[in-house]
């Protein structure tokens, strides 16, 4: 091969080199500038949706903050509406036992109160060793009066704990207690229940006996309070019919001398 020859062969070769080198370059270049435009493409991504999220919390804020105190105010006016609603309730069954008139009447009166503020409600009346059933409202019984409903005192539960302590007693689903109710009443598992006694002249002469059934009130911690002022008024209001027929009594006795 002449000197020539070797020449171009030299420079095909350095020719092919620089072609090699150049290539190589380029696809470097070419991989270093897709990165960058991934790069500046993903930094515009979070950018532009960093933008979004500021641009929807700062208009769903407002909104949101409007929600919430509107939410606020709903609760404040269905609280304040059911405070004013358990009132209501609460002074028309005064109002119904203060116009009874003799111990028939307000015990009627006081149980359908009962029952109107809870769910199920009786009377019941302690002879000897004997619960006597009086009236019963709610409850799924032909007898309605109550007046067939005998119970004995052993096991009246919790109405009897109450005839016997003169204390309200209180039965609540999630205390295990060992003093329930008669078989009688059909308490339902997760129902709430209470037994108030009517004193006079500290004896127990009556019981009111209170449950929610199958319908749980909205207000399941604030009804035993109500049930205990309708039987103490109610409890009252006998004290004083009795007094003023005693008195009507004794008058007309000494009248008669």
């Amino acid at each position: 091969m002449d000197f020539d020859d070797r020449l171009h062969s030299a420079f095909d070769a350095l020719a092919e080199s620089l072609h090699h080198e150049i290539a190589a370059r380029l696809d470097a270049a070419r991989a270093d500038l897709a990165g960058s435009v991934r790069a500046e493409r993903d930094a515009a991504v979070a950018e532009a949706a960093t933008e979004a999220r500021r641009a929807a919390e700062q208009e769903a804020g407002p909104k949101i903050s409007d929600a919430l105190v509107r939410s606020q105010q709903d609760l404040r006016a269905e609280l304040a509406g059911a405070h004013r609603a358990a009132s209501e309730r609460l002074l028309e069954a005064i109002r119904a036992i203060d116009i009874a008139q003799g111990l028939s009447s307000i015990l009627d009166a006081l149980a359908e109160a009962a029952a109107t503020e809870v769910g199920r409600a009786a009377i019941f009346l302690p002879q000897g060793t004997t619960l006597k059933g009086w009236r019963l409202v709610g409850f799924e019984t032909p007898d309605s009066a109550g007046s067939s409903i005998d119970c004995p005192l052993a096991e009246g539960g919790i109405i009897a704990e109450a005839s016997e302590t003169g204390h309200a007693v209180r039965l609540d689903p999630d205390v295990p207690r060992a003093t329930p109710v008669p078989s009688l009443i059909g308490l339902p598992e997760q129902s709430r229940a209470m037994a108030v006694p009517l004193v006079m002249s500290g004896h127990v002469f009556a019981i009111l006996y209170v449950d929610e059934g199958n319908h749980a009130p909205p207000d399941r911690d604030a009804w035993p309070a109500r049930i205990e002022i309708l039987a103490r008024h109610a409890a009252r209001s006998i004290e004083a019919v009795t007094v003023s027929r005693f008195s009507q009594v004794a008058d007309g006795a000494f009248s008669s001398r």
